[in-house]
């Protein structure tokens, strides 16, 4: 064999390791990715992190990762869509029309554009924050449940105020001592028999949302312990929706009899007090009179 043939040979083989060498780099590289987003799939589906989960399930199911991990992440991918809640915002102006280029975040997290689409939120308590030009930002908090689908939230803004220099404003009327006499104090409807009952109902809702929440949980252990559940626990969910119903019944009464209160202490108010000063001839003679509705 001559020499340059085996230079040749020498070379080719040289070229065929330094080529093979960083694919099975990138191999393990993807590998340890793959591993990595499955484990962590797992570990976020169990704190209801169903966002990032769904994330790292779209890694872990793709081509790029071995098929030994496919079905799994696949079959959790389902799972966590369909577990997902969704919202749709719906936000307007305190005038009315619907308000566009509206900035929504949530939890304090990155804003993102609303487009009129269902926003994919974790199960949970969240803080929402709206903005939009011209408008005060508005914060809106609530729960949602695992598996709630297309809930709609309507949310007004209200607008900035803005002031105009060339705004005629309405100077303030001045009191005479002749109409001081007719003047009348205003009457407040908001009695302490309303705030009374207007407290109670808010009392009532407060436990309401307690208690429903708190059987709702339960309800979520009987359903995992089904048919072993003992009695006991069955009758302690039974009375947490019974007393989430008696709230719900007595916020609703409260509210009745507030609104009522309220409007009968309205109509209820005196009517003012009108007086004329006059000089005439009266039953003791002439001199000042005084006439009108008291």
């Amino acid at each position: 064999m001559s020499v340059c043939r085996r230079l040749n040979l020498i070379a080719c083989a040289l070229c065929v390791c330094f080529a093979w060498t960083p694919v099975g780099r990138a191999d393990d590289e993807s590998k340890r990715t793959c591993a990595t987003a499955f484990a962590d799939a797992q570990r976020l589906m169990r704190t209801g992190s169903l966002i990032e989960a769904k994330k790292k399930l779209v890694l872990c199911g793709g081509p790029q990762c071995p098929a030994v991990m496919t079905p799994d992440c696949q079959q959790w991918l389902s799972s966590v869509e369909a577990s997902m809640p969704t919202v749709v915002f719906q936000v307007s102006s305190a005038s009315g029309p619907p308000l566009k280029d509206v900035l929504l975040s949530v939890d304090g997290g990155d804003s993102v554009a609303l487009d009129g689409r269902a926003v994919a939120v974790d199960p949970g308590a969240h803080d929402v924050t709206i903005k939009a030009n011209g408008h005060h930002p508005s914060t809106t908090h609530f729960i949602i449940s695992e598996g709630e689908k297309l809930r709609r939230e309507v949310v007004t803004l209200a607008p900035l105020s803005v002031f105009r220099p060339n705004d005629h404003r309405t100077l303030p009327t001045q009191i005479t001592p002749a109409n001081a006499l007719n003047a009348k104090s205003p009457t407040s409807r908001v009695t302490l028999p309303v705030l009374i009952v207007t407290s109670g109902a808010v009392l009532a809702g407060i436990s309401a949302v307690y208690f429903g929440l708190e059987a709702r949980a339960d309800d979520r252990q009987l359903g995992k312990c089904t048919p072993d559940c003992t009695r006991e626990a069955v009758d302690h969910t039974k009375r947490e929706y019974l007393w989430t119903n008696l709230s719900i019944g007595l916020a609703a009464a409260g509210i009745t009899t507030a609104v009522v209160l309220f409007f009968i202490h309205g109509h209820s108010a005196a009517r003012p007090t009108t007086t004329t000063l006059s000089i005439g001839m009266g039953p003791a003679g002439f001199g000042p009179m005084a006439t009108g509705a008291f």
